[in-house]
């Protein structure tokens, strides 16, 4: 029976659902003029969605492009720049092979002074490139500047006064390129 009763109410919703869909198929009505709108405002919208697309796809194109000539221009101007060192320490190495040459004829003094004056040339060159040593030794200790390899009691200094200087250190305008390596007084 109740089998009976759930078949005659599934016939009974079933009924029902027919009935709404003819109903809403009546009042669903085509306006040609409103699907002849809404069709132009699909196309309208297709249109600027491949407008846009193409935009994008550009500009995309242009970045890489972009990225490209950047990166070039970054190899070019680091390659500019090494070649600018280079001229200015090709004089450097010029004395350095004549002084190296000399050593079959001249002294060991006339040599020395050779290589003296080469190093001074050299100095001078690292200047013109904004490349100094850095001035260590009596110098108050700068982490910035020097690295502490050795400290040593000392009275007759400040405590954290540089002592010594194993090895010169330089900068490049302000910033240090290699630290100095000191001995620094303690007490």
């Amino acid at each position: 029976m109740q089998k009976k009763r759930k078949a005659e109410e599934q016939v009974a919703v079933e009924a029902e659902v027919m009935e709404q869909a003819a109903d809403a198929n009546q009042e669903i009505c085509f306006n040609p003029e409103e699907i002849q709108r809404m069709m132009k405002l699909v196309e309208d919208k297709n249109q600027l969605l491949e407008e846009q697309t193409d935009r994008y796809k550009r500009l995309q194109a242009d970045f890489d492009n972009f990225r490209r000539r950047t990166k070039t221009e970054k190899e070019e101007l680091a390659q500019v720049v090494t070649e600018a060192i280079v001229v200015k320490l090709l004089p450097v190495i010029d004395n350095f092979e004549r002084a190296c040459s000399a050593g079959a004829t001249q002294d060991a003094a006339a040599i020395l002074d050779g290589v003296v004056l080469t190093y001074k040339q050299f100095m001078t060159t690292l200047e013109k490139l904004d490349i100094r040593p850095i001035d260590a030794v009596g110098a108050a200790f700068d982490p910035n500047l020097h690295e502490a390899v050795m400290t040593a009691p000392d009275e007759n200094s400040p405590e954290g006064t540089v002592l010594a200087e194993f090895q010169r250190g330089y900068t490049l305008g302000a910033k240090a390129i290699r630290p100095s390596m000191v001995k620094v007084s303690t007490h």
